[in-house]
């Protein structure tokens, strides 16, 4: 983590145990949702923040349910000109993912072992960052088209889905080392879930080394 990371890492914390939903103070903006699962279930306890500057978004996402000794990641999807979707200002993933001009793509914010019932995840996405691009990386193994590939440019506007991505038991090493800084670190393809790694209902949570899904997600409008 190099020290931007760090210095808005802590920021970011100090701002999210502050700022209101929706307060705007010395050009911050942030935003307050609840977590949900995939699937069908009763919500988990907790509460996701998203703080929006020029400079890029912070994120925290509070939740509960998470396996303990299993690796998380947390990812932010975003639409990056969400006003190019089908329906303008409202992208649906389903049907805009791929569609021209809206910019859409996931990267890595942040990472954890879960030690407790209540978990938190810290993270952060510099506009312009292309490193932690998901589908860059899944590019390199033939799983995407490179094109897909965009950095943030949009941070105040751009529509975001937060998303905690579950890596199975935590390992050792250099696998380790990937499941806590990689979209496919420690996983064996296919995920677990349906055909884009989404959880379908709690068989698909992770258990075993090797197995990966995405579990829990929480939604931040503009």
């Amino acid at each position: 983590m190099n020290a931007t990371r760090i210095m808005f890492t802590l920021v970011a914390t100090a701002a999210f145990a502050v700022l209101p939903t929706a307060a705007v103070a010395g050009g911050v903006e942030v935003s307050k949702s609840p977590p949900i699962w995939t699937f069908d279930a009763p919500p988990p306890t907790g509460k996701t923040k998203l703080l929006r500057t020029n400079h890029g978004l912070g994120a925290m996402f509070r939740t509960t349910g998470l396996t303990p000794g299993n690796v998380v990641t947390l990812w932010i999807m975003f639409f990056d000109n969400p006003e190019a979707c089908t329906t303008p200002g409202a992208c649906n993933p389903a049907v805009d993912i791929g569609r021209p001009g809206v910019r859409f793509d996931f990267h890595y914010a942040g990472a954890r072992i879960v030690r407790r019932h209540r978990t938190i995840v810290l993270g952060y996405l510099p506009v312009g960052e292309m490193s932690t691009s998901g589908w860059a990386e899944m590019a390199e193994i033939g799983l995407a088209p490179p094109f897909f590939a965009t950095p943030l440019t949009n941070p105040r506007g751009a529509q975001v889905t937060l998303a905690i991505h579950d890596h199975g038991p935590a390992q050792r090493g250099r696998t380790l080392y990937e499941q806590l800084t990689s979209y496919l670190g420690g996983c064996e393809l296919p995920f677990l879930g349906d055909a884009g790694g989404f959880a379908q209902s709690a068989a698909d949570l992770p258990a075993n080394p090797g197995e990966c899904s995405t579990i829990q997600l929480a939604f931040h409008n503009p």
